[in-house]
């Protein structure tokens, strides 16, 4: 059986976005890239709300150009 798995980026104190929707809190440095890398890699699909779908979709065509 497969098992659905949520995930959410939320500060310690709980802060999810900004007043203007902005996502500009949180550090990606490469040890966290690295990490949600190996974390998603074994997944086999992935739904993402209107939102986030729209944020993605300018990204995509390149994404492989800088892994």
């Amino acid at each position: 059986m497969r098992k659905i798995v949520y995930m959410m980026s939320v500060s310690l104190d709980g802060f999810i976005e900004g007043p203007d929707r902005e996502l500009d809190w949180h550090q990606v440095d490469d040890e966290l890239h690295s990490h949600f890398n190996a974390l998603l890699a074994p997944m086999g699909a992935f739904l993402s709300g209107r939102v986030t779908h729209e944020l993605m979709a300018a990204f995509w065509p390149t994404a492989d150009a800088d892994p």
